[in-house]
């Protein structure tokens, strides 16, 4: 394979990035001299501060209809944070004005859940008694389990309310607002707003992978099977890309040219400051 070997390459684009296990993903490709930088879209606040952005304390009651009326993602299991990812309007969360979707749940009653798994928090909120006292913390940067499907259309979630089970990427606001009498079906309120405050969709790294004595590889790995408009980059250190998957054969190609490029003006760029130090006759 015959690669570019000029001037330094800068390029920008989409590809799918496989992680492991997990089905590939959409992401954004940055190609600087140095460093391929794997990006991730996600939502954050922009501009302002909202006044709820420090620790807060919150003491709520339980209703007979709607529980505290909030519902909850994440756990130590997956190394996120536990999340307030439903708030139901009219109901005791929504009223005490001091909660709101993407809070983290850092304290309940004063037991400190940080490094809890998500079952362990429910089944202490379900315990809590009438009522709860929440110290959270909103977070700016809007988790990703965040925008993963409710529990109506999740596989995951056990449709027998009764079981006490939940997961923890998806809703348990079943088990938290459940009560014998509860048929209604609960509306939901949705991101907080307040003056200033903008929220936008942004690219954020997710990966940054430096390219000096960095390779990359089409290969399967045991095998002498390439991966079809696949690739993988691998940095000096080990730490992998994840297989990035290129909308066309083309593209693949424009990509291993442009980073095969800047690898090798790196390697020579570091060749010459080493032979710096060295005699001419030495060098």
């Amino acid at each position: 394979m015959d690669f570019r070997t000029s001037c330094e390459e800068t390029k920008t684009g989409i590809c799918l990035l496989q992680d492991g296990n997990q089905e590939p993903f959409k992401v954004r490709l940055h190609l600087a001299k140095d460093i391929l930088m794997i990006q991730e879209q996600d939502v954050i606040c922009v501009s302002g501060e909202p006044f709820y952005s420090g620790e807060r304390t919150v003491t709520i009651r339980r209703q007979t209809v709607g529980g505290f009326g909030l519902s909850i993602k994440g756990g130590a299991e997956h190394n996120i944070p536990v999340v307030i990812s439903k708030i139901s309007k009219e109901q005791r969360a929504e009223l005490s004005g001091l909660l709101f979707i993407g809070d983290a749940i850092l304290q309940i009653n004063g037991i400190n859940v940080r490094k809890c798994r998500h079952e362990e928090v429910v089944q202490v909120l379900r315990n809590a008694g009438e009522e709860v006292t929440l110290t959270v913390s909103f977070l700016k940067r809007a988790p990703a389990f965040l925008k993963l499907p409710l529990n109506e259309d999740c596989a995951c979630v056990p449709s027998d309310q009764s079981s006490g089970t939940s997961s923890p990427l998806c809703d348990s606001g079943l088990h938290l607002n459940y009560h014998p009498n509860n048929t209604d079906t609960l509306s939901c309120s949705s991101w907080p707003t307040s003056p200033g405050l903008r929220w936008e969709k942004r690219w954020c790294d997710l990966r940054l992978i430096p390219l000096l004595h960095s390779r990359f590889s089409q290969y399967l790995p045991g095998s002498d099977l390439c991966r079809q408009n696949a690739f993988q980059v691998i940095a000096v250190d080990g730490v992998c890309s994840g297989i990035i998957q290129s909308l066309s054969a083309e593209d693949c190609m424009d990509w291993l040219q442009a980073i095969a490029t800047n690898i090798s003006n790196l390697t020579k760029h570091n060749i010459k400051k080493i032979n710096r130090n060295f005699p001419v006759n030495q060098q």
